[in-house]
């Protein structure tokens, strides 16, 4: 008989190797990651750059004695192309290879850098051409958004994708720390074109990390979804999905009231005494500063207060601060509320992000992320526009005290809406499909709808279980593609109950079943349990007559003679 292997004289003198340690989950952990840490070096060369640049842009514009409306309408020129399309480019991003996606719209930012580099060393820029070039510029940052939000997932393993995130935010934050002050020292010693040329070599940086990054591209066992078919997924996803829902809703309403921070602070910096594109620079740089100083906690805060809780107190203490940069002239004041709003930036801003990345499933995650960015720019472009033009009537000090009042308003408000605390991510991996490879031979897979019926049969002591099991299973179906959703008692027939729901096409269908995830498939396994037949739930699948193709002799057109 064989008995178990005893860990004392039982092993054999050369004994396999132990498993690999597991990475233990830290804010650092993301770095052992060879492709991470590459790409985050020089995703920070590129966002000094950047920071650099804006320094220029937002200097030129308020020094040709802009309106106040002109100098917001770049955080307008800049934000509106990624509440145009991003939820458009989320589709390729789900269903192409990310790396040329985002290597597409990172060529066509460069491009644009190089046209404004031309523009300036031949003194042709201006305000209006500027933010016209930015306005391209935004266009390819549409594009490289959602692939490279969804692209974390991919370069880290899904435990570590928070500490990815917040790792990233802290680049963004570190070149906002340093990349004003690098901006207004050379606007100052070599002016403005030197600046801009700065920015396209160190955006040549993130290009090549991008271009050298190899792995493994996920197995799609399905042709790619169309930009239409791929929106309305994402639509009908959202709708019934209440992460993507409550983070939607609260970072509109965020963006809206905060974008007064971003929008006015070059004023804020021209209209004080002694104000210079050095000033500027360094309130961006306490800006950046305390986004660092606030990424070190953002993990422990929320740990202890939940994500709601942290996204509620930084908001609220955001609010304070736009109050006193409003109401307040001194600088002694103002660069510690700018500290403050940095941290309490971060903090928000990482943990919606976190929060889509983790609880949203994989083939829906560049479209999620991409919906949830259309929310935060839609927010920050009309909050931008909007605080600008108050600032024409109110005055820059005006428009941030209201703005920090609208930003208290709206926390008070939507303070019930609660994010998600705690989920198993593993859940959201795709689960094997357990329903049989129907062949789709002998109809078109692209139209005619397709209507599903389930049967099950339920005894009398369990009807209350299958009602609380309804909900899910209807939320279920309808965020994978269902159309229609409906739960049936069969009247003639006791204890039988049949779930039918409506898919617009058989290809549908077959994405519907190649987007369940463990968790989809624990909520089907809970309602089957219910089932009490010998044999499994009968399940039938019925196909549209406009399904019928004319390659087997059936016509679909229209006859004038049978109206």
């Amino acid at each position: 008989m064989l008995q178990p292997v005893s860990a004392t004289n039982d092993l054999p003198p050369e004994a396999p190797a132990a498993p690999a340690p597991v990475l233990q989950v830290s804010t650092l952990s993301p770095f052992a990651f060879p492709a991470f840490r590459i790409i985050w070096i020089a995703n920070l060369f590129a966002n000094l750059g950047t920071w650099a640049q804006s320094v220029a842009a937002a200097w030129i514009i308020t020094t040709e004695q802009s309106s106040p409306l002109m100098v917001a309408m770049i955080q307008v020129a800049a934000a509106f192309p990624l509440v145009a399309l991003s939820i458009l480019t989320g589709v390729l991003a789900d269903n192409y290879d990310r790396r040329k996606v985002m290597l597409t719209g990172m060529l066509l930012e460069l491009a644009g850098g190089l046209f404004i580099t031309v523009l300036a060393f031949a003194g042709l820029l201006h305000p209006i051409t500027l933010i016209a070039s930015v306005f391209c510029i935004a266009i390819g940052s549409a594009i490289v958004t959602p692939a490279w939000q969804a692209a974390v997932g991919e370069q880290v393993p899904r435990a570590h994708v928070g500490s990815a995130v917040l790792l990233n935010s802290v680049n963004f934050n570190v070149a906002r720390a340093v990349g004003p002050a690098i901006g207004g020292l050379l606007l100052g010693a070599m002016g403005a074109p030197w600046v801009f040329l700065l920015n396209c070599f160190c955006y040549g940086s993130l290009i090549w990390a991008i271009w050298r990054w190899k792995r493994d591209l996920p197995e799609r066992r399905l042709p790619p979804e169309g930009i239409f078919e791929g929106v309305v997924a994402a639509l009908r996803y959202t709708q019934h999905s209440t992460v993507t829902r409550v983070v939607m809703l609260r970072s509109f309403a965020f963006g809206l009231s905060a974008s007064a921070l971003w929008a006015l602070l070059p004023l804020l910096a021209h209209e004080h005494e002694g104000g210079s594109a050095l000033l500027y620079g360094y309130m961006l740089g306490a800006l950046g500063l305390g986004a660092i100083l606030g990424s070190a906690v953002v993990r422990r805060v929320q740990a202890a207060w939940g994500a709601s809780g942290l996204v509620s107190v930084a908001a609220g203490l955001l609010a304070a601060c736009l109050l006193a940069l409003g109401l307040a002239g001194s600088l002694w004041i103002a660069f510690p509320a700018l500290l403050l709003s940095g941290s309490c930036w971060i903090g928000v801003l990482a943990t919606y992000n976190t929060t889509v990345q983790m609880l949203v499933p994989d083939w829906i995650k560049a479209r999620a992320l991409a919906l949830y960015q259309t929310a935060i720019f839609g927010g920050l472009a009309a909050g931008s526009f909007m605080w600008g033009h108050f600032a024409e009537t109110m005055g820059v000090s005006g428009a941030l005290a209201a703005a920090g009042i609208m930003l208290g308003i709206t926390v008070a408000l939507l303070y019930r809406s609660r994010l998600p605390e705690q989920v198993d991510t593993q859940s959201l991996a795709r689960a094997d499909s357990t329903e049989p490879a129907l062949a789709a031979a002998g109809f078109n897979t692209q139209h005619g709808s397709v209507l599903v019926a389930v049967e099950y049969q339920i005894e009398r002591d369990k009807l209350s279980a299958l009602i609380l099991a309804a909900r899910p299973l209807r939320l279920l179906r309808l965020r994978n593609g269902a159309q229609q959703w409906q739960l049936f008692r069969d009247l003639e027939r006791d204890g039988i109950w049949r779930e039918v729901f409506l898919v617009e096409s058989w290809m549908q269908y077959l994405r519907m079943i190649d987007r369940m995830t463990l968790a989809d498939k624990m909520v089907l396994d809970k309602v089957r349990a219910l089932h009490a037949g010998d044999k499994p739930p009968v399940v039938s699948r019925n196909v549209s007559y406009l399904a019928m193709n004319e390659a087997q002799g059936f016509s679909l057109r229209r006859d004038p003679e049978s109206l």
